[in-house]
């Protein structure tokens, strides 16, 4: 049988032989025990071995089967129920050549690395315990970064917006200006734009919800901030009502410019005169209705829209009985209404003054609030980091 390969640098067990009765009694049942054992079973080296029978002398050297001994007689305890059961009581002993153990390592560093490869395990949880320690850190630091962050987000957006504030403060006295031009509206308007702009990008920033904190990590960082975004949220706001209430004044005195547009009004006309003016008229009061009726509401203008809403009605029953008088003509009556409609007319847009003051004291008021809030806000953030 072909020996196992051993491992390498392991010591084989010592060989070690002891009497195989398994062998002996099957050899002892066929009968072929001693001298003829070694034919059979294994070589003795006590036995000198004979030079090898050439072909014609094998039945001189192997003996025939009428040669071999027979079995003992039961009486010598050597028979056939005797050797049975001692068959069957026997155990074959195993081939040492088989049995390939570990009897450990034979180099001194074997040996020490052997002896102290259980102390490697201390050192690997060593290592786990402070790679987890660092990762818990690192969580319970993501919070702080990213209020870090917002604050610096903040502060630009609050800087910016608060350098375009007097602009907007000089937009506001334009537009709330009866006598100013509409080249002068069109530049104020424009400045007005960028105020609205800023406003917009703070409240874009600060609205937004603030990160979800990772596992084992707090999130008192962004509780700290809170306070400070209510007031840059409510200063977005006043950016917003500023803006809605200067656009609302531009609105208002446009459209105001483009109503109650009456044609010549004369006191005596003939046919042709009276038809043209007729149709004039007409337009005339048709514009009026639909540019009144698009007027902003709010309470810087609801009470000057309704003088402007009862004109119209007034406009529109005035024409038929000034064009009457002028067909019959009537001067007296037809001067007494040239002169209602157009008093009128006047005092409305001599009054514009009225809704676009109350908006300039309201612009003024928004911008106040907006100055304190940003400002301390600014200073809310310097401190909080």
């Amino acid at each position: 049988m072909t020996n196992l390969e051993k491992k390498p640098g392991v010591t084989p067990q010592p060989p070690h032989h002891k009497p195989d009765d398994y062998r002996s009694s099957l050899l002892d049942l066929l009968g072929l025990s001693s001298p003829y054992e070694h034919a059979i079973t294994q070589v003795r080296t006590d036995v000198a071995i004979a030079r090898p029978p050439v072909p014609g002398e094998a039945e001189a050297h192997f003996p025939h089967i009428s040669e071999l001994r027979a079995p003992q007689p039961a009486a010598t305890g050597q028979g056939i129920d005797g050797l049975v059961q001692r068959l069957w009581n026997a155990t074959e002993a195993a081939d040492p050549d088989l049995v390939i153990e570990d009897w450990g390592p034979e180099s001194p560093l074997d040996r020490t690395v052997g002896r102290y490869r259980w102390a490697w395990w201390p050192l690997l949880i060593g290592v786990l315990v402070i790679g987890i320690v660092l990762v818990i850190s690192s969580l319970r630091g993501i919070p702080a970064g990213q209020a870090k962050d917002l604050r610096q987000d903040w502060t630009g957006a609050a800087a910016t917006l608060q350098a375009s504030a007097p602009a907007a403060a000089s937009a506001a006295a334009v537009i709330t200006n009866p006598a100013a031009t509409l080249t002068e509206l069109a530049e104020a308007r424009n400045s007005l734009i960028g105020f609205t702009s800023n406003g917009s990008s703070l409240e874009s920033i600060v609205t937004r919800p603030f990160p979800t904190p990772p596992p084992l990590a707090s999130g008192a960082a962004f509780d700290e901030l809170k306070p400070i975004q209510a007031d840059l949220e409510l200063a977005a706001a006043r950016v917003r009502e500023v803006g809605d209430t200067l656009t609302d004044a531009i609105t208002y005195r446009t459209l105001l410019d483009q109503a109650f547009l009456l044609p010549s009004l004369p006191i005596v006309a003939d046919q042709v005169t009276l038809t043209d003016l007729s149709v004039q008229i007409a337009a005339s009061v048709s514009s009026s209705r639909a540019a009144v009726r698009q007027l902003p509401i709010g309470p810087s203008f609801d009470s000057h829209r309704n003088g402007a809403l009862a004109l119209v009605t007034r406009l529109e029953n005035w024409q038929a009985s000034y064009l009457d008088a002028l067909r019959l003509g009537d001067i007296d009556a037809a001067t007494e209404l040239k002169t209602e409609i157009t008093d009128r007319i006047a005092v409305l847009r001599a009054t514009v003054n009225g809704p676009l003051s109350l908006a300039s004291a309201s612009v003024d008021a928004g911008l106040g609030q907006l100055d304190t809030l940003l400002a301390k806000a600014q200073t809310e953030l310097a401190a909080s980091e």
